[in-house]
């Protein structure tokens, strides 16, 4: 398995950038990085705000490895930077992807293009870069397809794609994420990094 170690020296590389950012790792929590800069100043990260695509690149028994994900700055002085990887590789949690407590509703309509009335809301359980859990509604039962308006507390634009439901249980459903575009998916990149840490 792929692994990330405290201290080790990685870098990001930006889409769109000639900059490299030298970080060092300070912890892992499922598929986000907390990191620190080894040198540079904060201009270097005026583009992570909220969130910037790009590669975090690593030494792995002797050859670089590079996850796709969101660079974003932190709020707090430490740590001074998250990476969420995206592209599912796991790093040393047993999970890709974290699933991280948000308070959101989910807005939810027939994929095969029903208007408002066909909207089912429920109540958001946790939610990560790949999937999602939602509480259970008579509404969501008869089809295995929605289309999702996520409605994250304080943002006034929901996140938007396609789920398709994973699982049932008796009082919630697991749905993965499906056609997201690359904006909506550096601001969840972006909220699930803010949770996570």
């Amino acid at each position: 398995m792929r692994r990330l170690k405290h201290q080790q020296r990685v870098e990001i590389h930006l889409d769109g950038a000639d900059g490299v950012v030298a970080c060092r790792v300070l912890g892992v929590k499922g598929s986000v990085a907390s990191l620190t800069r080894v040198d540079g100043g904060p201009e270097q990260f005026e583009r992570l705000t909220p969130a910037a695509s790009g590669y975090l690149m690593f030494e792995h028994r002797g050859g670089t490895i590079a996850l796709k994900g969101i660079a974003t700055t932190q709020q707090t002085d430490q740590p001074e930077l998250l990476f969420v990887v995206l592209d599912g590789v796991q790093l040393p949690e047993r999970r890709a992807a974290e699933r991280v407590v948000v308070s959101a509703l989910a807005r939810l309509f027939a994929s095969d293009g029903g208007g408002d009335d066909d909207c089912v809301e429920t109540p958001l359980a946790n939610v990560s870069t790949s999937g999602l859990l939602v509480e259970r509604h008579p509404g969501l039962d008869e089809r295995a397809q929605f289309r999702l308006e996520l409605l994250i507390d304080g943002d006034d634009e929901p996140i938007c794609c396609d789920v398709v439901v994973a699982r049932r249980t008796a009082t919630h459903l697991g749905m993965r994420l499906v056609n997201m575009d690359e904006a909506d998916q550096q601001r969840l990149a972006a909220v699930i990094g803010r949770h996570a840490a």
